[in-house]
């Protein structure tokens, strides 16, 4: 392609092309928004550098030999760079000036004499900008050949093509895949996003798992017909700033309603919602032609999970009156958002045993929300900590939190936890501990991962059974009764009719969990003073059928397993 003639285009028209060249080569970089001037940074790329840490891009618009004057422009952004505490918490090992002008010796020996930390500071000029034109023209025609308007007008093309088919016109799917993919090849050159393609028939396509994927448009032919799906994916970081997705329109909830609720939640915290169809009609402004008016649709505003912020593990752990630690769980800063009330900030126990949402006002403080989850299938051991944590998160113990993989003495206090339950709920607590406790006490004896099943679908019998078991693990004798009007069978060597004295029986120890059923090995039935009241051939063996007093046996592990656990 042929060179840009940088110095005949304004500043601001420079500084924005060179800004997207950039944003394309690095597709993780964000713009910085200036809010009180951009502290010395137009482009932040996160974690870029070979050591991990940050990368910074100041843009000038210089095309030629910088003046004085242009001079102290780049050393007051290099200076706001190091002072602004906004940028405090960043580990810039960067920094780069890029300009459409190639520096002389002179100025690049200039440029590096700014450096007093042994950053690395390059100067990206003309050849640099240049080869990034080259390799990205589709921004070099949007932005200064005209081919904005050409993109929209392609826009138009593309809707055209994606209507349905006239009603006495049958497509069949190479027709339709043919006419959509020469339909989306024409918005190659839209700098922002690039257009896949999916084909199907029947039940509508759901949302897909991938990066950068911002909306989903789906056109049917009718309930259970041919479909047609086109994923808009941003080509870098900076797309969603450069043309956004805009929605607009109106919610309708009913004054004290659950949704008026969620909505005041949301303008107060920015806190998510969800309305149900028919709440919310407006219209939505996107790329590719692709938006259009909404009418009784339903509306759902998420959680945008790279907003939690740095360190978002942490460790919460209680501190008893003396100062002994006495539990400690997980959490994870999955939600942090803002509105114009205060701040919220979720936390989930990294096993889903308990969620807190904090909200903080300046002018009430922080206040606590505690909402128990669903822990089924999660590691025993997590749960029990978990559980020990709650439990002992009441006064007079106080609650420390560190960031996880830092020292307990930088622990501090967690204000918010003064949650003191009600007795119910300390009920509700001890009841699901007796079962989470024989799970955990199980896992000491086997390397398989013990799992806590749905403590809804288990009995009464099947923690009894679990709790029995961890006793004749710990090597402790355990007794236990059958039912009444059931006996014993039990394999003999030879027919007998009496059993004097006691009997002695290896059985397999295994314990069904849910869908789990583990082998722990064997166990020793101890039958005494049995009466035998029958005996039958199963299978040409001899079985005999026995009672004994009070329907009673005892277990305990075999001698030998059992010297060594007391040992």
């Amino acid at each position: 392609m042929a060179r840009v003639a940088w110095e005949r285009y304004e500043g601001n028209d420079v500084e924005a092309v060179v800004a997207m060249l950039i944003n394309r080569e690095r597709p993780n970089s964000v713009r910085i928004t200036p809010s009180r001037g951009d502290g010395g940074i137009d482009i932040l790329d996160r974690g870029a550098a070979a050591n991990g840490g940050d990368v910074v891009y100041q843009v000038k618009r210089y095309t030629g030999p910088l003046s004085t004057a242009q001079q102290n422009n780049v050393e007051e952004s290099w200076t706001r760079l190091q002072t602004d505490p906004r940028w405090a918490t960043l580990n810039v090992q960067e920094w780069h000036l890029v300009t459409p002008w190639d520096p002389t010796p002179e100025a690049d020996a200039w440029l590096q004499g700014l450096d007093e930390r042994a950053h690395t500071v390059v100067w990206h000029g003309l050849t640099y900008v240049e080869a990034l034109a080259a390799k990205y023209p589709e921004v070099i025609d949007y932005y200064l050949d005209g081919g904005k308007s050409r993109i929209e007008q392609a826009y138009q093309a593309v809707v055209a093509l994606l209507a349905p088919a006239d009603a006495g016109r049958e497509l069949d799917v190479p027709t339709v895949s043919s006419r959509l993919a020469t339909a989306l090849t024409v918005l190659d050159g839209d700098p922002h996003y690039r257009y896949e393609l999916r084909l199907g028939e029947g039940e509508l396509p759901g949302l897909v798992e991938r990066p950068n994927l911002m909306m989903t448009w789906i056109q049917s032919d009718g309930k259970g017909k041919k479909w047609q799906a086109v994923d808009v994916i941003a080509r870098c970081a900076a797309s969603a700033t450069e043309r956004p997705i805009v929605v607009s329109g109106t919610v309708s909830a009913e004054g004290g309603s659950d949704l008026a609720t969620a909505l005041q939640d949301f303008f107060d915290y920015g806190a998510p919602f969800a309305a149900p169809a028919g709440a919310f009609a407006g219209g939505i402004d996107a790329p590719g032609g692709l938006g259009g008016p909404l009418t009784n649709a339903a509306m759902q505003v998420l959680p945008v999970g790279d907003e939690v912020g740095a360190d978002p593990d942490l460790i919460l752990a209680t501190h008893s009156a003396e100062g002994v630690v006495l539990a400690e769980t997980e959490v994870t800063r999955v939600e942090r958002s803002e509105g114009t009330k205060g701040l919220r900030v979720v936390l989930q126990q990294k096993n889903n045993v308990f969620t807190i949402e904090d909200r903080y006002t300046a002018s009430e403080g922080g206040k606590r929300q505690f909402r128990f989850g669903d822990y089924s299938n999660q590691p025993a051991l997590d749960v029990q900590n978990a559980l020990a944590f709650i439990t002992s998160s009441s006064p007079p113990n106080t609650v420390y939190v560190r960031r996880k993989g830092a020292p307990p003495l930088t622990a501090t206090v967690d204000p918010n936890w003064n949650i003191d339950f009600p007795d119910e709920i300390r009920e509700v607590l001890e009841g699901v501990a007796v079962p989470v406790d024989a799970l955990a006490r199980l896992q000491q004896h086997t390397g398989t991962i013990i799992r806590v099943p749905d403590l809804t679908e288990t009995t009464f019998a099947q923690v009894a059974e679990w709790r029995r078991a961890a006793t004749i693990l710990e090597g402790k004798e355990v007794i236990a009764a059958y039912p009444e009007g059931h006996a014993l069978g039990v394999e003999l060597p030879a027919e007998v009719d009496t059993i004097p004295g006691l009997l002695a029986i290896d059985v397999p120890l295994e314990v069904t969990i849910g869908e789990q059923t583990i082998y722990f090995g064997t166990a020793r039935m101890w039958i005494e003073d049995a009466t035998i009241l029958e005996r039958r051939e199963i299978d040409g063996r001899s079985v005999h059928w026995l009672t004994t007093p009070n329907r009673r046996v005892r277990f305990s592990l075999p001698k030998d397993l059992a010297d060594d656990t007391a040992g």
